[in-house]
């Protein structure tokens, strides 16, 4: 169910917080060669470090081929994003926690049906309105606010940029240097409902890494490009022979920013090496 709410559910099982202890792996902040698409497993878990796990939902499973991030503090852990719902997220989920102590909160980078198809899967999670992800995370001025959510000895600050979504966030976390964009910023057709709101965002995201928060990587929630600078994938593709690496520089989110004010007020369809603007 959804509501505007902790989510509660927490797991409990004994274990300690070291490396060992289950589904815990040390990839020393590193990138998989390339995402999987194995007929034996709706699900690709790759462990960017051994707090950091980023879940690629098969695109056998739904052409839309979402990531998914679970985050873990020493208090809690935060999922983002529950997938479309066609895959069992609930029982990797409970996996990669086995023998922690740690609460589990869903949230949502935003609110689109392939971000919350898997909201059902979970006890529950935080509302999808702008007002719902305002009230959880203690934002009183939507959305020039930048608030910190802590996980336990893990600090993540929650950005909101409206402009794909009504109610997008950006999360940074300051542990990694990882900026999570959701679909606001990933290799693809970065899709724009509302041109003013966008334009505002990612410049007030851009500001929020040049006002000094050094960012590793930016990392999004799809992958749509293929590795040929400017061409994506056919739309609907279940297969992505040759695809984009997920990761991109922080110099992509200023690429961004810089063609947004060059394009002006009006929307208009802009194609850039790494990323497609789709006004909608």
């Amino acid at each position: 169910m959804q509501d505007g709410g902790i989510g509660t559910h927490r797991h409990s099982l004994p274990g300690s917080t070291d490396s060992s202890a289950p589904g815990w792996q040390d990839h020393s902040m590193s990138f998989p060669a390339h995402w999987n698409d194995d007929d034996a497993t709706d699900h690709q878990v790759h462990w960017y470090d051994e707090r950091t796990a980023i879940i690629r939902q098969a695109l056998r499973t739904n052409f839309e081929g979402p990531f998914i991030y679970l985050l873990l503090g020493t208090e809690r852990a935060l999922l983002l994003d529950t997938g479309t719902g066609h895959a069992d997220l609930r029982a990797v989920v409970d996996k990669l926690l086995a023998g922690r102590d740690l609460e589990l909160v869903v949230a949502h980078t935003h609110g689109h049906g392939d971000h919350i198809g898997g909201d059902s899967q979970f006890d529950t999670v935080v509302g999808t309105a702008p007002e719902d992800v305002a009230a959880y995370f203690g934002i009183t001025a939507w959305p020039e606010q930048i608030v910190q959510f802590d996980l336990g000895e893990r600090v993540l600050d929650v950005i909101p940029i409206p402009g794909h979504h009504t109610a997008d966030v950006a999360l940074y976390d300051r542990t990694t240097r990882l900026l999570l964009t959701g679909d606001s910023l990933y290799p693809g057709r970065l899709y724009v409902t509302d041109w003013a709101a966008f334009r505002a965002s990612i410049a007030r995201l851009a500001g929020f890494v040049a006002a000094g928060n050094p960012v590793e990587h930016v990392l999004g929630a799809h992958i749509e490009m293929t590795d040929q600078p400017g061409i994506d994938f056919e739309m609907g593709a279940d297969q992505h022979p040759g695809e984009h690496e997920l990761e991109l520089a922080p110099a992509v989110l200023a690429e961004l920013a810089e063609v947004l004010v060059e394009a002006g007020p009006v929307p208009r369809r802009i194609v850039r090496d790494p990323f497609i603007v789709f006004p909608k």
